[in-house]
């Protein structure tokens, strides 16, 4: 019989589930909010076609979609949970922010002639 308890550790609990759905929530309202303005942008700006455009979204999807197996396996091998999800919000903030950044610093340019 066992007499000691799963977890020596009784940080995380509802607190962290909680960040965690959150987070992925968020995570996913950014992704579907990205995706229709990345089509556009990609049909008009770099001229590609919708099919082209089109693939390009499915393999960032996909990619984004497998990052998770992953950080799983990551954080069960080396790192361990919580750092691994702070690492994961904080690099997600990051590459959203700077995608942002640059889609509006060409929105801000001067027109070419």
């Amino acid at each position: 019989m066992i007499t000691e308890p799963l977890l020596s550790n009784p940080k995380g609990g509802i607190t962290a589930l909680l960040f965690i759905i959150a987070n992925e929530a968020l995570e996913r309202l950014a992704s579907f909010g990205l995706s229709t303005n990345m089509i556009m942008y990609l049909t008009r700006e770099y001229g590609m076609d919708a099919a082209s455009g089109a693939q390009i979204l499915f393999l960032y999807s996909a990619a984004g979609n497998f990052m998770p197996i992953i950080g799983a396996f990551l954080a069960d091998t080396y790192v361990g949970r919580y750092p691994m999800i702070g690492f994961g919000c904080i690099t997600s903030l990051l590459v959203r922010l700077t995608f942002y950044a640059s889609l509006l610093s060409f929105y801000f340019s001067p027109a070419t002639c």
